[in-house]
């Protein structure tokens, strides 16, 4: 029985998501959706204004503090930002709360900007557990999704 509800409930998810429009989610060869996003340590980072006023490509990691793998990606994302500042790395905790995203950005202390998603952005931005980073290119087109842990060769192989 559970087997049947747990089929159904996938299913009614892909159905749900396929039937969004495709300048609301981010999808690999398309311009990534703009977002607002609180960082952590203050201010804001919004997708746009980065393109316009950066334009370096950027690494986008979704991550939340009670995920393993995520904890232990933090590190290998804050050793690849400080070699290559060629490339713009920003970490969105999704499904979590505030305070505990904000007491792991404590405890790990990454070089690279950690901030909080909202429900919009993880609209836009999907995922289906946890770590996903999105690879956008300069111009903000998605390049690539990878769901996993990267490792530092993966990094420098996709982000460069």
């Amino acid at each position: 029985m559970s087997g049947v509800f747990i089929g159904v409930l996938v299913l009614g998810m892909a159905l749900a998501w396929a039937l969004r429009g495709d300048d609301e989610v981010a999808r690999q060869g398309s311009p990534g959706p703009d977002f607002t996003v609180e960082l952590i340590e203050g201010g804001e980072f919004t997708l746009s204004d980065h393109i316009a006023d950066d334009g370096r490509p950027v690494v986008l990691n979704l991550w939340a503090s009670w995920c393993a793998p995520c904890r232990e990606e933090i590190p290998t994302l804050s050793a690849f930002a400080d070699t290559n500042t060629d490339v713009a790395v920003i970490g969105v905790a999704v499904d979590d709360k505030p305070g505990n995203s904000r007491l792991l950005a404590a405890e790990l202390d990454p070089s690279y900007p950690l901030a909080l998603g909202d429900a919009e952005f993880e609209k836009s931005y999907p995922n289906f557990g946890l770590p996903v980073t999105y690879f956008l290119d300069r111009d903000g087109v998605v390049l690539e999704v990878f769901n996993g842990i990267l490792t530092e060769a993966a990094l420098a192989e996709k982000a460069g």
